[in-house]
């Protein structure tokens, strides 16, 4: 009753992070590296009870995806974050991964 967060039909309370995986001394967004942190990483969430993570920049590589999926993850995807960016490119990231 009222409102609910719903995912696969079922009410969901979101346990979340910002994830940003960048090696140690690394730069955001050039050393950004999605799939060569997401097994470990999505390990260690799922392990720490996280169900859902907020990107900085968008995931369009869906193996990345399949395997926070597989994790029961959630991904809450930046696409739009500052607004600084032509609207066919966040049309373009958004059709990346629908």
């Amino acid at each position: 009753v009222g409102r609910q967060l719903l995912v696969k039909g079922e009410p969901v309370h979101l346990k979340g992070v910002n994830w940003n995986p960048v090696r140690i001394g690394g730069k955001h967004p050039e050393d950004l590296d999605f799939r060569g942190f997401v097994v470990a990483d999505a390990e260690l969430m799922a392990t720490a009870g996280i169900n859902a993570v907020r990107t900085y920049e968008p995931i369009t590589d869906t193996e990345v995806l399949d395997i926070l999926w597989a994790k029961d993850i959630q991904v809450v995807c930046s696409v739009y974050v500052n607004g600084n960016l032509p609207l066919d490119v966040v049309r373009e990231r958004v059709l990346a991964v629908k």
